[in-house]
């Protein structure tokens, strides 16, 4: 396989590195099994009450794994399902970022030129002081975005994990 054909399928299929990503794939399965292992102790679950000259810490009927199903079993889905969301927010955002920085290259490129010519006579001050109000407004809204998101994924743990594996796949 040449350089060439090797650069236009990766660029014919972007999704085919996230697809080929192995610990998004365990991720998956984790997931999916958590959500399996969930479904499974909520069906299986004993839904009568207790009789009221039984005791509330052993109930005869149970056995002790019961209620290791019941704790692990939502531990599991959240923790694949935090992995697999930081993954997938860090790999999105690593493919906006190379875009937008190859963007701002290009026109950062061209008002130069345009200003080495002699075409473009602009007054920086205003534009450096709009510049630095947008990165204001973003860092901002960034801590904003950060915090919400950081509600929504219950593990911080397996969301970092899975946003450094995401940012090395993008």
């Amino acid at each position: 396989m040449t350089e060439e054909s090797t650069s236009s399928s990766v660029l014919a299929h972007p999704a085919q590195g996230l697809l080929r990503s192995k610990s998004l794939w365990l991720a998956l399965l984790i997931t999916l099994a958590g959500a399996v292992w969930w479904a499974y102790s909520a069906v299986t679950a004993p839904k009568a009450a207790p009789s009221p000259g039984a005791s509330a810490l052993v109930d005869p009927g149970s056995s002790a794994g019961d209620a290791r199903v019941t704790t692990e079993a939502p531990g599991a889905f959240r923790y694949g399902a935090s992995f697999i969301g930081a993954f997938l927010i860090a790999y999105v955002l690593k493919k906006v970022i190379k875009s937008v920085l190859l963007i701002a290259a290009l026109l950062i490129g061209g008002i130069m030129a345009l200003k080495y010519f002699g075409i473009l006579n602009y007054d920086w001050s205003n534009a450096r002081h709009q510049v630095e109000q947008g990165v204001g407004y973003a860092r901002e809204e960034g801590e904003k975005y950060r915090t919400l998101v950081m509600g929504y994924l219950p593990s911080s743990l397996a969301a970092g994990a899975g946003a450094i594996f995401g940012a090395r796949r993008g």
